[in-house]
């Protein structure tokens, strides 16, 4: 935490705010005193006395708790408490299937599809607040192997219905990205040494083969289940294939592919470059840039990151930037017409909301440092392979 001082133009200052500490114009002097509301007749005073600027003292922590704080506090605390309590229902009921079917039992799929329903409902109401959700989940460090199969599965699923919420797909397609997410890793609890396994680590060729074939097991274990639709077990098994016909285990091309599962390699793919608790936890723009880099190539589907970065913005919900006065923020919703200028909330005492489409202050770039609990993507490795097929390919090479 430092002690620094910010300078906010006069437009962005937020009416009603009270601030703890006093306003200064450039030179020092008190505009306006702390512990009384801002309000439309102060910035009236200040525009017209010519004042377009004012500077800001006070502290700044970019930590993961802190970024967390204030960009869930941007939205309805109602809807943010619904949507961990969906992820916590969904991971649950996941978990549940998954000890069923390690026993070989047949699941209940009720649970299942009131998980999705759920996550359709939530993220319906505001995307935003479902990507910033998913932005600061963590799995906790002791969970066990089913548990931590299960949310990852989870946040999986809830980025498949947000991106195809963003899309307009009809509820149908919705429900069937949300089940497919889920259910698309049962299958792992069989083989549990490839469970939150660190990926540089060489697989055994058993390993390797049942890798390459756990979409078809999982499919297999889940097939003539009630209320799942046979789609649904079509699309867990195609999750793993490339838009190009490189993916697994069938190698088909996206033309052969039910576009649920096309959906679903791509959220996948972002997850694993993105999660907390993965091998790597790379800053979310540089993500998405690397998966646009990869789209170019036909290895992911360009209309499908379109679709995403429509909802996240280039910079997506939750990332980390710098301002061009040095100061941090944390975005907390896009402008769809304006990628390049989400909303955003400083990280600072203030915490002032900015519509940067209102406002003639910008984004420099995605910061991020130790602190931050994020590595940046050299550009030197946007060639590279970071998803979970390198596994295959470093144990075949």
């Amino acid at each position: 935490m430092n002690n620094q001082s910010w300078v906010i133009s006069t437009s962005d200052l937020l009416e009603g705010t009270t601030l703890n500490f006093d306003l200064l114009d450039a030179h020092g002097n008190v505009l306006h005193k702390a512990g009384v509301p801002i309000g439309q007749r102060l910035k009236d005073r200040l525009v017209a006395d010519g004042i377009t600027s004012v500077t800001i003292q006070g502290t700044s922590e970019v930590s993961p708790g802190n970024v967390a704080s204030v960009l869930l506090d941007s939205f309805d605390p109602l809807l943010i408490e619904a949507l961990n309590q969906s992820i916590s229902a969904a991971s649950a009921a996941v978990s549940a299937a998954i000890q069923s079917l390690a026993a070989g039992e047949r699941i209940d799929p009720e649970p299942l599809v009131a998980g999705v329903a759920s996550f359709m409902n939530s993220a319906a109401k505001d995307v935003a607040a479902a990507l910033s959700v998913l932005s600061v989940h963590q799995t906790k460090e002791n969970a066990i192997k089913q548990e931590k199969i299960a949310e990852r599965s989870a946040k999986l699923s809830l980025l498949g219905v947000i991106t195809a919420i963003a899309q307009g797909q009809k509820e149908s397609f919705v429900s069937e990205i949300g089940l497919a997410g889920l259910l698309h890793d049962c299958s792992l609890i069989l083989q549990p040494s490839l469970i939150n396994r660190d990926p540089i680590s060489p697989l055994s060729r058993i390993e390797l083969e049942f890798y390459r074939n756990h979409p078809l097991k999982s499919a297999e274990l889940l097939v003539n289940l009630r209320n799942i639709p046979p789609t649904v077990c079509e699309v867990i098994e195609q999750v793993h294939e490339q838009a190009n016909g490189t993916g697994f285990p069938r190698r088909l091309q996206i033309k052969d592919c039910h576009y649920q599962a096309t959906i679903l390699n791509v959220a996948d793919a972002y997850l694993t470059l993105t999660d907390s608790s993965g091998h790597h936890s790379f800053v979310q723009s540089d993500a998405l840039l690397y998966l646009v880099s990869q789209a170019t190539k036909g290895v992911f589907c360009a209309r499908t990151i379109q679709s995403m970065m429509r909802a996240m913005s280039v910079y997506p919900v939750g990332t980390v930037v710098e301002m061009d006065d040095s100061s941090k923020a944390v975005v907390v919703r896009s402008n769809t017409d304006s990628p390049m200028k989400p909303v955003v909330r400083t990280l600072n005492t203030a915490s002032q909301k900015i519509d940067l489409t209102k406002s003639t202050r910008s984004i420099v770039g995605p910061y991020a440092h130790p602190t931050t609990g994020r590595q940046r993507l050299p550009r030197s490795d946007m060639t590279k392979v970071f998803w979970r097929l390198d596994a295959i390919d470093a144990a075949e090479g």
